[in-house]
């Protein structure tokens, strides 16, 4: 049975919207991709004209009767403003990550949409690689025994001084940008959510904070994480376990070409082995926009607070590594 095609508008001309959004949209069956919009009339044609898309302004691509959903790469302190106007608007959202810059902002978005009936999804990717459906199955098998450390990095070498992440005004820092996604990690591999938090945050003469670490207390197990922008780059993630231990060399930001590797290391006191496993390439931006555009058009509600859900959760976390890093005190959730 043929589907509806979801119509999509693109609020903004990031990097990430040209370099994997666009294509990512463009792959699905499902979809049929609309416009994009920036401030700059320039700037939207002159993306628009590359790929075959009409150009808008902000305003103007909210108000489009014939678009269905809107995907948000705006910086963090643009998001709560544009997708409350888009809710209003009867538009389903997808905010790039972070979604937004407190537990606050997140609840009022997520207020907005479930007032108006739309779909609010805050796009970590990473959820949908296979590589991290193979280190659970790995757990799962128990080759590497009982799970008890989870540690991860996700940081990158400066940028100019001028980049939005270094903006305090549009919500910039090394937590929104980068510490996001092993906080996100961290959560969905041990399978829990922390009891107790533990973070500290630097800006080292910098607007925003640009080196952070966390310590994550589960009720079975721990995690820790460091991330930044003063950083080699580096997004990967371990899980040590009572009998072994499962690694990832790409965890994060992985491109729709490359194949990860998840390595299995085990000893048996006198011998270490290894066993490294070849994940397919796939295309996360594209899973990740299928199951949020199949949702839209199934109406699905359930899913849409499955949605909610996530956000505010995800939300609540960083939330408490803020106050933790802000009063330099472990915080209890």
């Amino acid at each position: 049975m043929n589907m509806k095609k979801i119509r999509v508008g693109i609020l903004g001309v990031a990097e990430i919207a040209e370099r994997y959004g666009i294509p990512a949209f463009k792959s699905l069956a499902n979809v049929e991709l609309v416009a994009i919009a920036s401030r700059s009339s320039e700037k939207a044609q002159a993306v628009a004209s590359r790929h075959g898309l009409e150009a808008e302004n902000y305003e103007s691509l909210v108000a489009r009767e014939d678009i269905d959903v809107l995907y948000s790469p705006l910086p963090v302190g643009l998001q709560e403003e544009w997708t409350l106007k888009a809710a209003n608007a009867g538009k389903h959202v997808i905010c790039e990550k972070s979604i937004t810059y407190s537990l606050e902002s997140a609840q009022r978005m997520v207020d907005a949409c479930r007032k108006n009936g739309v779909a609010l999804y805050e796009n970590f990717v990473p959820e949908f690689h296979p590589q991290h459906a193979k280190v659970l199955a790995i757990i799962e098998s128990g080759k590497i025994g009982t799970p008890h450390v989870w540690a991860g990095y996700d940081g990158y070498p400066p940028r100019s001084k001028d980049d939005i992440r270094y903006r305090s005004d549009l919500k910039g820092g090394s937590l929104n940008y980068a510490g996001c996604y092993p906080a996100f990690m961290a959560r969905k591999i041990m399978r829990q959510e922390p009891i107790a938090i533990t973070c500290r945050l630097s800006n080292d003469g910098a607007e925003v904070d640009i080196v952070g670490s966390a310590f994550f207390e589960f009720e079975n197990g721990v995690a820790h994480m460091s991330f930044g922008s003063d950083h080699l780059y580096q997004n990967t993630y371990s899980v040590w376990g009572s009998n072994g231990m499962v690694k990832t060399n790409r965890a994060f930001a992985v491109p729709p070409t490359f194949a990860p590797t998840v390595e299995i290391i085990t000893n048996d006191g006198t011998k270490e082995m290894r066993e490294a496993i070849e994940i397919p390439p796939a295309n996360q931006f594209a899973e990740s926009f299928d199951f949020f555009c199949s949702a839209v058009a199934e109406a699905n509600k359930e899913k849409f607070e499955d949605m909610y859900d996530r956000i505010l959760r995800q939300a609540k976390v960083l939330e408490a590594m803020r106050v933790s890093a802000q009063e330099g005190r472990r915080v209890e959730l």
